[in-house]
């Protein structure tokens, strides 16, 4: 039997945030610490997921169909409360609700005068759902936390929040409040979980970190932090923050700084260059004739088309020469960058380090590398790849949206 609650009690605190993370999916194999590395050097850090609908845009970035990849959540020393449906509503207020009662387990009840208490998350208990629409449900089925919690996001939204102390009716049911140890590598308060509890292994200290299976439909599990596995980093791409070496500088181009170029972007002479000198054949590639650094590229590329382009084939290394011969620079940016921490090149579209090379005698793997390289293409000759410092100013060429690459 269903019954809805008045909304005059103010049982639920529901927040959600309009800013989504940014996800990218690294096909490269790395235990858990090297891919944090990894996502700090060049992200932000491993994604935290602080809802179902993150979860969902998480999983289309994810392109061959890996078995698992790492996210940022770890086991921690410290067990912490979480709400299941706010990231940030829980303070100490709260608390003083609790009943005084001896620790026997992870997840909270609540009774007829709105004290909540712990229990044993394996106990049999009435829930109360939360519904967008309908807002507070109970659920007359003795059902355990896990059950209760599957139960509601099921049917409704999820287990419900308690805000405010008041009577009611209703006794010693499972309310939205839970204890882990779990915590995200960027400190995010969030306290989305998805996990598969028939794989979970409770407090086993050799599983702290944890991965989503995409052939289990994104649930979650705990493994070993050495396994070796794909990831996702959150964020933007960060620019590098060691110099160039200045020995490898153009001396023909001019170094703005950020701050000049974006308010030289600003300008209708820009505007101008680039509708008379952007190419606009019909293919999936452009070539920009703007001289900016390889950051400046690669953002210039993802807020107007797709991505900085990507070489993985000849036909397709063969096609972004031809975009080259109309450069007005010596090369032009590729999406091929260099990471000094890890020791090598992969490209920022796909995160893999692909299998075709084009490299020019002594650049690439096993030539000149150093902190501050990006990947550039020859603009005459042999079309072949160099690293540049990324700090020099370049035409690029993007890959643009259509059904054809």
């Amino acid at each position: 039997m269903l019954f809805i609650l008045l909304a005059g009690l103010g049982l639920l605190s529901f927040t959600s945030s309009h800013i989504s993370h940014q996800y990218h999916f690294i096909n490269i194999r790395k235990n858990w610490t090297e891919a944090q590395r990894f996502c700090r050097e060049m992200y932000t850090d491993l994604a935290p997921v602080k809802n179902a609908k993150e979860l969902n845009d998480l999983l289309k970035t994810i392109t061959d169909g890996s078995y698992d990849v790492y996210i940022g959540l770890y086991r921690s020393d410290v067990f912490k409360w979480h709400w299941t449906l706010s990231d940030g509503f829980y303070n100490g207020e709260i608390f003083k609700n609790r009943k005084n009662v001896p620790y026997n387990g992870g997840c909270a009840a609540m009774d007829n005068n709105w004290k909540w208490f712990n229990d044993d998350c394996d106990s049999k208990k009435k829930f109360v759902c939360f519904n967008a629409s309908t807002k507070y449900i109970l659920i007359e089925e003795n059902k355990s936390w896990r059950e209760a919690q599957e139960y509601c996001r099921t049917f409704h939204t999820d287990l419900a929040n308690v805000r405010t102390c008041a009577k009611n009716n209703v006794s010693d049911v499972w309310i939205g409040l839970f204890k882990d140890f779990w915590s995200w590598s960027d400190q995010s308060n969030i306290s989305f979980r998805f996990w598969n509890f028939s794989l979970l292994k409770p407090m086993d200290r050799h599983h702290n970190c944890t991965v989503v299976m995409v052939n289990q439909t994104g649930r979650w599990n705990d493994v070993q932090c050495n396994t070796t596995l794909p990831f996702i980093c959150h964020g933007d791409l960060k620019p590098t923050t060691k110099p160039a070496p200045t020995t490898r500088q153009n001396p023909s181009t001019s170094l703005k700084s950020t701050t000049q170029y974006r308010l030289f972007q600003n300008t209708t002479e820009v505007e101008n260059t680039r509708s008379q000198t952007t190419q606009t054949e019909q293919d999936n590639l452009i070539l920009v004739r703007e001289n900016l650094t390889w950051t400046e590229a690669a953002s210039y590329c993802r807020k107007h088309h797709v991505d900085l382009v990507s070489i993985h084939s000849e036909e397709l290394q063969n096609r972004t020469a031809r975009k080259a011969t109309q450069a007005s620079t010596s090369h032009v940016w590729l999406g091929l960058r260099y990471t000094c921490t890890f020791d090598f090149w992969f490209w920022i579209k796909n995160r893999e380090a692909g299998c075709y090379k084009n490299w020019a005698p002594g650049h690439g793997p096993h030539g000149y590398e150093d902190c501050g390289l990006s990947g550039a293409m020859e603009s005459t000759g042999g079309y072949r790849w160099v690293g540049r410092p990324e700090s020099e100013r370049l035409n690029f060429i993007c890959q643009i949206c259509t059904d054809v690459f």
